[in-house]
């Protein structure tokens, strides 16, 4: 085989369309390995998980020798107890980001039709389109919210997966529990409901309602996704999980799932971050009192933002948002933009601590106002 035809064949032309996801490439052109650039654009914690999720890890590592739990027993357990879920209806992952995908796989034929809003996470578009289905995108509210009429208005016979994003990264906006019913009860038996919940506990904090009452009393089959990286603090050990509707569902992603998932070292910090509820706690109302500084600061610099309740603030600026990034990336600080046609002027910015914020905000007047 000559170097032309593998061109031609690997990767195939699914994958080969794929839009290209590029890793932040600041670390290895700007920074060296002792600097500390603040981070503000992938929205992690900046704050450490509880002392006991560290211990707890540090005595997994003894028994690496060793297969984790491919059935996850003792925090899917944990997991049933806090949602009040039946164990045998919760599926975990590598992050949400896997059961995303798993969704598409167990969903999805060719010629299939996924409804997602956007701008939205950039996941729900490849689980589509790497299933050889095509995407209807929908564009969000003026708030930032998933426009739930017009995404049921986009629903066809053809459309086997609907992904609701509450609250919406990149925008932050949550929906409330009757939209939430809504939805639930229009979107057809034949199609997959998919509520991405990852900043949840952003969204308890900040007032909202626990969709699983209403999502119980759907039909049709859905799932529910939360994440240990956001307010858990755990980004880098990678564990999602999914509420799912039935058993049934539950079957599915059994299937498309590899042998080991989640291994032994985060399943045994996860599970300790989950004992620690006041620690959490402590994360999410620290980065909501920043959140509120991000917004107003932005604000006051007359930017436009919309009203998030999660962990990061999504900014309109005067100035493009790639210039407005590569300036402050100059100044060693992280941030990242919306690519999503008609938000060229758009600025995320992940919430950090208060020097962070001091950072940003001191930084971003003397761009705007050079």
């Amino acid at each position: 085989m000559n170097d032309r035809t593998i061109i031609e064949v690997i990767p195939n032309p699914l994958v080969r369309s794929m839009p290209t996801w590029v890793p932040p490439s600041l670390f290895k052109k700007r920074f060296t390995a002792t600097s500390h650039p603040k981070r503000m654009h992938l929205n992690e914690s900046p704050y450490p998980p509880s002392p006991s999720v560290i211990d707890a890890m540090k005595k997994a590592c003894e028994a690496v020798n060793r297969y984790p739990d491919a059935h996850w027993q003792a925090l899917v357990t944990a997991l049933a107890e806090r949602t009040g879920i039946p164990a045998a209806r919760i599926v975990l992952g590598n992050g949400s980001d896997e059961l995303i995908a798993s969704a598409g796989r167990i969903a999805l034929m060719p010629g299939d039709t996924v409804i997602a809003p956007v701008p939205s996470f950039a996941s729900f578009a490849k689980a589509a389109l790497i299933n050889g289905a095509s995407l209807r995108a929908v564009k969000v509210r003026k708030d930032g919210a998933c426009d739930v009429e017009a995404m049921l208005e986009a629903i066809d016979e053809t459309t086997r997966l609907l992904f609701l994003a509450t609250p919406n990264n990149p925008t932050g906006a949550m929906l409330t529990a009757s939209e939430v019913r809504k939805v639930a009860m229009e979107v057809p038996e034949t199609c997959l409901l998919v509520v991405d919940e990852a900043y949840h506990e952003f969204a308890m904090q900040a007032g909202g309602e626990d969709p699983l009452p209403v999502l119980n009393t759907r039909t049709g089959p859905w799932v529910v996704f939360r994440s240990f990286s956001k307010a858990y603090g755990l980004a880098g050990i990678r564990v999602g999980y999914g509420i799912c509707g039935s058993e049934e569902v539950v079957g599915g992603f059994q299937l498309a799932r590899n042998a080991f998932t989640v291994n032994a070292i985060a399943q045994a910090g996860a599970l300790a971050a989950l004992q620690d509820t006041e620690h959490m706690e402590s994360i999410v109302a620290a980065m909501a009192t920043e959140r509120e500084r991000v917004s107003a600061g932005l604000r006051g610099l007359g930017c436009e933002t919309f009203p998030s309740v999660a962990n990061f603030v999504t900014a309109r600026t005067r100035l493009a948002a790639v210039d407005v990034m590569k300036a402050l990336e100059a100044r060693g600080i992280l941030i990242s933009r919306l690519s999503t046609k008609g938000f060229e002027n758009h600025i995320r910015v992940t919430v950090g601590k208060s020097e962070e914020t001091n950072a940003l905000l001191s930084e971003m007047r003397k761009i705007l106002e050079a």
